[in-house]
């Protein structure tokens, strides 16, 4: 039997690390959504789950005292990386961090590296 106090002796920043790699996880979910959503209406459902399963992780990331702006910094650096070949179009960014901020997550989001840079001929 593993006694309880040997949970007390980690480093505080294997939970942070841990924490960090869930909420990378579950932004990167919501942008698939909020992606699949712009080209397809019937992935509301999608959006609903990712937006509530990122919603918990926010608040649990918050409730274990991470700062708005590590949670920014987080959320840009899971956007930023590349995962697949997919990058969110700007107005998938501008959905994803509307929301963010609604979260309480002041989160300034670009298209990384690889996105085209075409800021100026695009505007809708």
């Amino acid at each position: 039997m593993i006694s309880r106090a040997y949970h007390h002796h980690h480093h505080p920043g294997v939970h942070a690390s841990r924490l960090a790699e869930d909420l990378q996880r579950e932004i990167w979910g919501f942008a698939q959504a909020v992606m699949d959503a712009e080209g397809d209406n019937c992935a509301t459902n999608r959006m609903t789950y990712w937006k509530s399963r990122l919603a918990v992780s926010i608040e649990h990331a918050k409730s274990r005292g991470m700062a708005p702006e590590e949670l920014a910094h987080q959320s840009e650096l899971s956007l930023n990386r590349s995962q697949g070949s997919r990058f969110p179009s700007n107005q998938s960014l501008f959905q994803i961090e509307s929301y963010l901020r609604q979260q309480g997550v002041p989160a300034r989001l670009n298209a990384g590296p690889h996105a085209p840079v075409n800021f100026s001929s695009r505007q809708s």
